[in-house]
């Protein structure tokens, strides 16, 4: 082969790394994992360790091990410890939190600072904020609602007290 020809291939080497570098960094996060990542992740949620999930996708132990860090690293899953409330004399329940008008961020971090207050989200549809809180009995209950109804642009506020949850134990098809 002669050397420019040569020295041609290499430029068109370097030409499509670049390329391929453009490519990766505007992939969305469905591109960043691909099929196996999904599978994990499904089975992450399940509750299955490295070691299960390398019998179920037979797929080494140390691969599984290697992939599943590097879905922690990019921030695709986490893991997040939670207490169990019942075990340590608290109910847990649901505020259904109807708004007069649009200052939903505002309230909701307002909302936030309450106590027993677990985590606040932002829905459309029927209620407009739902807060996640725990309480002891119905004292804590009616003063957690009446220090929200007080919050300026709150109409309503409903609740639901949780029961039993119930956990999945198959793998969610989080990826169709």
């Amino acid at each position: 082969m002669n050397r420019s020809r040569f020295k041609n291939s290499k430029q068109n080497q370097k030409n499509n790394s670049k390329i391929n570098h453009k490519k990766n960094k505007n992939k969305n996060n469905n591109d960043i994992i691909d099929y196996t990542d999904k599978k994990i992740i499904e089975l992450l949620v399940a509750n299955n360790d490295n070691a299960s999930i390398s019998k179920k996708l037979d797929i080494p132990l140390t691969t599984i091990q290697r992939r599943t860090r590097k879905l922690f690293e990019k921030g695709l899953v986490s893991t997040k410890i939670e207490l169990n409330y019942e075990k340590l004399g608290y109910k847990r329940g649901l505020l259904h939190i109807y708004l007069q008008k649009g200052l939903m961020e505002q309230i909701g971090k307002n909302v936030v600072q309450k106590r027993g207050i677990l985590s606040v989200s932002v829905h459309v549809g029927n209620s407009d904020i739902v807060a996640l809180f725990t309480y002891r009995d119905s004292k804590d209950l009616l003063e957690t609602i009446g220090e929200i109804k007080e919050i300026e642009g709150v109409e309503r506020v409903l609740w639901s007290e949780e029961v039993y949850f119930i956990t999945s134990s198959q793998p969610n098809k989080l990826f169709l």
